[in-house]
């Protein structure tokens, strides 16, 4: 059904610019003070329709004026799972459970400053800020010992390793364990300069593009291990370890944008 989706949109947008009547101005076409906008997504190159941007959010503007608006995104993702296994029965019985969970929360803040432009045209720019988090839990439950990792999940499996004699004839294969630390958490901001445009090809609805320059900063959490349940109790944190990331550049939103006024 995908395949039929930017034809439909591609029809859409063409009917749209040529079923204007005479009568239009650009106060009709365009958003005006006090009016909000919502803004969709659109991947030509995997025939997507989201109601998301490149940061998965949901974003909206508010003109303060005809000419200037505040625009406002948000995005919020939750990932969880609980997996058990185990053989409860007989005189050993033993359970394993795994326990995951994953929040991510974010928001952006900006404003716009609209050009003149055309009848149909408005291009603008602006600034931009952004700050997301990402918290992470994990508990295995192995019998009666229960390990919790706050900040990450880790998975684990095993590979095993040729290792010969010390005295050179023959070897063995020996069990090594893999821990592979995935969904991590983080603390990210970044303020970016943005340039884009609004087409609007009917009333009050517009396809556009947005390319922006600025910074990103993210810190990620130190991952902490803490065990009971077993003869001694343990924990490990790893806050010596720095995992952090800064990235400057230029970029562009992934697709194209496609608004309505509210």
């Amino acid at each position: 059904m995908k395949s039929f989706l930017l034809p439909l949109v591609a029809c859409f947008v063409a009917f749209s610019s040529y079923a204007q009547t005479s009568s239009e101005s650009d106060d009709a076409l365009k958003a005006a003070q006090k009016k909000w906008v919502l803004e969709l997504n659109v991947n030509p190159f995997k025939s997507d329709l989201n109601l998301a941007n490149a940061l998965n959010q949901i974003k909206v503007r508010t003109f303060l004026s005809d000419r200037t608006a505040l625009r406002l995104g948000f995005h919020a993702n939750r990932l969880s799972s609980d997996v058990e296994s185990g053989n409860p029965y007989g005189t050993n019985p033993m359970i394993y459970r795994d326990e995951k969970s994953s929040t991510t929360l974010g928001f952006n803040i900006g404003f716009e400053k609209h050009l003149g432009g055309t009848r149909r045209l408005s291009p603008y720019f602006g600034v931009d800020l952004a700050v997301s988090n990402k918290s992470s839990k994990q508990e295995l439950t192995n019998g009666s010992v229960k390990t919790t990792i706050k900040n990450a999940w880790t998975t684990y499996s095993t590979t095993s390793m040729w290792v010969p004699n010390y005295n050179g004839t023959g070897g063995q294969y020996v069990t090594q364990p893999i821990y592979r630390t995935e969904e991590i958490a983080y603390l990210k901001y970044g303020l970016n300069i943005v340039s884009g445009f609004d087409y609007y090809v009917s009333k009050h609805f517009f396809v556009g593009a947005e390319l922006s320059l600025g910074f990103s900063q993210t810190n990620h959490k130190n991952v902490k291990f803490s065990q009971s349940g077993s003869t001694s109790g343990s924990s490990t944190d790893n806050s010596d370890q720095k995992n952090n990331s800064f990235q400057f550049g230029t970029s562009n939103y992934n697709g194209i944008r496609l608004g309505y006024v509210l």
